[in-house]
Parts: structure tokens; C-alpha cells; sequence
């Protein structure tokens, strides 16, 4: 693919995984100064409210929620519009709250967590962190934000985690980021009881089918997988989470990608996050079968 980094270095695993990339969170909060303050004050209110910052529900009636909804998305905005924005800043700020935690998977450990085994129903839903951002490999996965079969495919960026009220644990999937337009597309998941991990890395999510198979013309070409159903989703991030719980050493050194304004003066793709970044990295003998996709 033109604009490339080449040559990369192999234990990077390809242009895939190069780099940490603009991440949502850079594209929907409006800069640092906007997440400080406004995720203070949404933090004093509920103080003062005695909300459950943890509350999804509870979190978006805010009235400092709304305030920020606003400043973000302007006047233009219905009920469907409000609770997934309010969605995004739950997340958002939980993300905030919990040092910015970015997780970049590797391509050799993602194409493990797809086609192994790679996590043990001992795993109780233990977190690296309450709250984190886990980056997928660039356009490995593709997802349609809305049903019907005519609905186009977006390349699936990655996947919000928060640890939510109740023990639950609350995902946000996040499609379509691009540094060449504005906004992106989310789709939520209920809170689902980390007390069932066990059964998200092992279960079937698709009614008919492997789960992750490809649904996209040609793709199986380029070993790509499709994210189809909320269960997979769920399955992914479990399998990733929990390999990271029974795995530690799979987490890699924090890292920063290349200066933006460096990658674009050297035509470099994709555009990187400013954010530190760690690795989810493939360890010991569970490699699967190399990529041949090469970009």
C-alpha cells in the first residue's frame, strides 16, 4: 500500500502494528485542556450528587455530561445521537481517569487470539486496568456499524473497556477512524458480569459459522476477519484481556510512536497517536500460521 513505512522492523510484525495510530479518544475529545476540565467537573458533580461515576445510566443524566455532549456534537443532536455520544464520553472518561491506558495488539498475538486457544477458563476477569483502549492491527478486522447486508464494511480500530457498576465490565467497539475526516462510528455493549468471563473466550457467537470467518468479499485472500455479532466482540476482547491476566509478560514497554507532523513530512501512513502506547505482544510457542498479507 502506498505510503507504507518500509522496511519495518520483523519484530514488529508489519505496517499492521508499526505504530500506535490517532485513536478515538484523540478524535472525539477536543484536547487536553477539554478532557482536564470537563472530566473534573464531571467528576465534582457527581461528587456532589453522590452518583456512580461507574453508572452508565447514571453517568449521561449528569448535568456536566450534557454540558460536554454539547460543546461536542453542537445543537444537532436527537435521542439515538445523545446516548452514543454519552456512550463515547463514559468511556472517554474512564479512559482519562485510568492514565490514558493504550493497547496496541500485535498481529502475530491478535491472529493467536483469533485462531488458538489462548486463554483457560481459570481466568476470572482480571483487568490490566479498570478502564483502557485496546487498538487492533490496521484494517485486520472489519465490522458494519448498522444491520442489513447492503450496509458497508468499516475497518474495526479497536475496542474500549471499562470496569462498570456491579462487577460488570462495559465495551465500546469504535470503526471507521480516519486522520482524513472528522468523527467516527461506535457501537455499545450492555454491561455483561465479569463474574462470566470464562464463558466469553470460548463460546460460539455467531449462529451460523466460525466466528471472526470473514464476510467480506475476497478477504479470506488476505486472511482479514469480520466482527459480525456483539459476541464477538466480546469473545475478542475476553481472549485479549485474559491472556494478558494469564500472560504478563505479553505486555510490552510503554512506547511512543512518531510525531505526527515527522510521519506526515515523510509520507507516512497511518497517521500515529500522541498517546503512549504498550504492546500485546505473542509469547512462547503459540505462534499460528505467518501473515502473507504483508501491508
Amino acid at each position: 500500500m502506498t505510503g507504507e513505512v518500509d522496511p519495518v522492523p520483523p519484530e514488529r510484525g508489519g505496517p499492521r502494528d508499526a505504530w500506535a495510530r490517532l485513536t478515538p479518544y484523540e478524535v472525539g475529545v477536543p484536547g487536553r485542556e477539554f478532557a482536564d476540565r470537563t472530566f473534573g467537573a464531571i467528576r465534582e458533580e457527581a461528587e456532589g450528587r453522590g452518583t456512580n461515576l461507574r453508572d452508565p445510566g447514571a453517568f449521561i443524566l449528569l448535568g456536566e455530561v450534557g454540558r460536554a455532549l454539547r460543546e461536542i456534537q453542537g445543537e444537532e443532536r436527537g435521542g439515538e445521537a445523545i446516548h452514543r455520544y454519552g456512550a463515547f464520553l463514559f468511556h472517554a472518561f474512564h479512559f482519562h481517569g485510568a492514565g490514558e491506558f493504550l493497547l496496541l495488539a500485535e498481529t502475530a498475538a491478535t491472529r493467536y487470539l483469533v485462531e488458538g486457544s489462548p486463554v483457560p477458563e481459570t481466568w476470572r476477569g482480571e483487568l490490566p486496568r479498570e478502564a483502557g483502549y485496546l487498538q487492533l492491527p490496521r484494517h485486520l478486522f472489519w465490522a458494519k456499524p448498522e444491520a442489513g447486508d447492503e450496509a458497508p464494511a468499516e475497518p474495526l480500530d479497536g475496542i474500549f473497556w471499562t470496569k462498570s457498576v456491579g462487577n460488570t465490565l462495559s465495551l465500546l467497539v469504535a470503526l471507521g477512524v480516519r486522520g482524513d475526516r472528522p468523527g467516527l462510528s461506535v457501537i455499545e455493549l450492555p454491561p455483561v458480569p465479569l463474574a462470566d468471563a470464562p464463558r466469553w473466550v470460548s463460546e460460539s457467537a455467531r449462529d451460523e459459522g466460525e466466528d471472526f470467518e470473514t464476510t467480506l468479499p475476497g478477504g479470506e485472500l488476505e486472511r482479514l476477519y469480520s466482527v459480525a455479532t456483539l459476541g464477538e466482540a466480546l469473545k475478542l476482547t475476553g481472549r485479549a484481556l485474559g491472556y494478558l491476566a494469564i500472560t504478563p509478560e505479553a505486555l510490552g514497554e510503554e512506547e511512543r510512536a512518531p510525531h505526527p507532523r515527522e510521519a506526515e513530512e515523510a509520507g507516512a501512513q497511518p497517521l500515529p497517536s500522541l498517546l503512549p502506547f504498550r504492546r500485546l505482544r505473542l509469547v512462547g510457542g503459540g505462534a499460528v500460521e505467518s501473515d502473507r498479507e504483508g501491508a
